[in-house]
């Protein structure tokens, strides 16, 4: 835990250091040197940067993730880094690049993430936004926005492994790949299920043109469809989904997994219902003033799914679609 503190002061200055001193940060990977202009966001042992290439003036989203533990952290995140080049659809991310250095102030490693930059935030932002000034997302805008959300994570759950083709002779690897689409590889396989997991406005971005969503954030993907055999494993699923599942919008069977059931992807379904709440209310249906005012607990309100609809303008027909994802 200390190592992890110190680890977050030196990212914090950095941060700091970025808005106080004339010099801008920079960071050399892959060949590239990247001036880093300010932090886009935070969490655990990872931090996003603005990082503009000083060589083409192109600017990323650049995740740095420290790996204090060495080989077995870099394992997990590049779990991370697999799960954003496994799925290729309009409303998921595409990495660009990604590289695992040594951690020039400490004995572990640092893995960088290339991302597109998507200027106008992502759903959380919005919804702040509409809170502020006092305002609602129209209907069908929000649907438009959720539809896309939900294209997104069944390209997830109805993933298909493909066999890899055999290369070309006069194929060339592409040392920067981000502007190349993957190889086609060969006939697909069957359906393999994966969950995020993690589902929530704070997720998915919103591309250049303003309508498009975009999926991101899948450092808690995993296989969707998981047989739990004895209290051991449902005690790991359970510490895994505290760690990696925000608790507002995390679906009942990972608040207490029962030996005997089997996860699946309906736990994504739960946190969309969650999601689509909260583009409406702006708040999840379980972050209200019982639970977050008057100590309540949201654990139990999730198990018993214990909310309400607030007096809206919207049809009907959209607080059943929230309901219907929202059942025990």
């Amino acid at each position: 835990a200390l190592e992890n503190f110190k680890d977050q002061a030196k990212d914090a200055f950095w941060a700091l250091s970025s808005c106080l001193c004339q010099q801008t940060p920079k960071v050399k990977i892959n060949g590239r040197t990247f001036q880093i202009t300010k932090v886009l966001g935070e969490g655990g042992f990872s931090f996003v940067y603005l990082a503009q290439d000083e060589h083409s003036g192109r600017q990323f989203a650049l995740k740095k993730i420290r790996c204090p533990t060495g080989q077995e952290g870099v394992k997990e995140v590049m779990r991370e880094v697999e799960a954003y080049r496994r799925f290729k659809h309009p409303n998921i991310i595409r990495i660009l690049d990604s590289a695992v250095v040594q951690d020039p102030e400490g004995e572990g490693q640092i893995v960088y993430l290339f991302l597109p930059l998507y200027k106008r935030g992502n759903l959380q932002d919005m919804i702040n936004s509409n809170v502020v000034n006092g305002q609602h997302f129209p209907e069908q805008e929000m649907v438009r926005l959720f539809k896309g959300t939900c294209l997104a994570v069944r390209a997830m759950h109805e993933y298909r492994p493909t066999t890899p083709r055999v290369e070309d002779e006069g194929d060339v690897d592409v040392v920067f790949d981000g502007d190349e689409e993957q190889q086609q590889d060969g006939p697909p396989l069957a359906v393999v299920p994966y969950a995020h997991r993690d589902l929530k406005p704070g997720n998915v971005m919103i591309a250049d043109d303003g309508v498009t969503p975009i999926l991101m954030d899948f450092g808690s993907t995993m296989k969707a469809r998981i047989f739990i055999e004895n209290r051991s494993q449902a005690l790991y699923q359970q510490d895994i989904a505290a760690e990696q599942s925000t608790m507002s919008y995390r679906a009942p069977e990972l608040f207490d997994v029962k030996t005997g059931q089997t996860l699946d992807e309906k736990v994504d379904i739960w946190s969309l219902g969650c999601t689509l709440y909260a583009l409406a209310y702006s708040h999840s249906p379980f972050e209200n003033t019982q639970t977050t005012e008057q100590g309540g607990s949201i654990a139990m309100a999730v198990l018993n799914a214990q909310y309400k609809h607030p007096q809206s303008a919207y049809s009907r027909g959209l607080r059943d679609l929230i309901d219907s994802m929202l059942k025990v």
